[in-house]
């Protein structure tokens, strides 16, 4: 198997290692399977989901990316969730107060019908991240390409709490 050209990225013998965890590829039909079973219900399980998510992944590959302030934290994280198949993460706006992140060619646009559903997800993985970089925040997902079918990307922002 050819390796990914991703910093920290291995693959040997039928395991991919990123930054020495074991990273496993989530097929979204599993969201959509949930949230067949459990309809609306399942959006609270999969922001947790998503949050826990989130927060491992920075928490655990914060020392291996070696950022030097909050701008390259979130270049970084972005980088890393974009190359994981969910669409392309790219940062607007970084400060102290809210990070605002654009995700364009949304995994959920691929699947036989658009599920809000892995917005649910990515929203939580947000927060994971967001309550890593900045403690206490709130993750909306401000625009929708689901909802909105006359945009191309949507749009999450992460606010700090006081």
């Amino acid at each position: 198997m050819k390796n990914i050209k991703l910093k920290g990225l291995r693959y040997t013998k039928g395991k991919y290692n990123l930054y020495d965890d074991r990273f496993v590829f989530f097929p979204p039909n599993l969201i959509n399977i949930l949230s067949s079973i459990y309809g609306e219900g399942v959006k609270s399980l999969l922001v947790w989901l998503g949050k826990k998510t989130g927060w491992t992944l920075i928490q655990r590959w914060e020392e291996e990316i070696r950022v030097k302030n909050l701008e390259d934290l979130v270049d970084q994280f972005t980088e890393i969730l974009s190359n994981q198949g969910w669409g392309r993460f790219v940062p607007k706006k970084v400060s102290e107060q809210s990070i605002i992140i654009e995700l364009s060619h949304n995994i959920s646009t691929q699947l036989e019908s658009d599920s809000k559903f892995i917005c649910y997800f990515i929203t939580g993985v947000l927060t994971g991240f967001g309550e890593y970089a900045l403690y206490k925040v709130k993750t909306n997902e401000t625009k929708c390409c689901i909802e909105n079918t006359n945009i191309a990307s949507c749009q999450f922002t992460i606010e700090k709490i006081e």
